[in-house]
């Protein structure tokens, strides 16, 4: 997922001095963005590890579904 945001950033970042006239207010928004999407990747990690381990708590019996099909 990080990578995906990450790759997002430099067309935002393009878009971002093309609509900012002044470089230094562009330099500074780009320098906000950066820090808010590696936080928001890290964010949707913790998330998806979260769901992960509540889903294989659910399915801490033998005869789990989950277990069976692998998803």
């Amino acid at each position: 997922m990080k990578e995906l945001l990450s790759g997002i950033i430099g067309p935002v970042t393009g878009i971002i001095s093309k609509v900012v006239p002044d470089k230094d207010e562009a330099a500074r928004l780009t320098h906000e963005i950066i820090p808010m999407v590696n936080r928001h990747a890290q964010e949707l990690a913790v998330d998806q590890i979260e769901d992960t381990s509540r889903h294989c708590s659910d399915c801490d019996y033998d005869g789990c579904l989950c277990r069976l099909t692998g998803t």
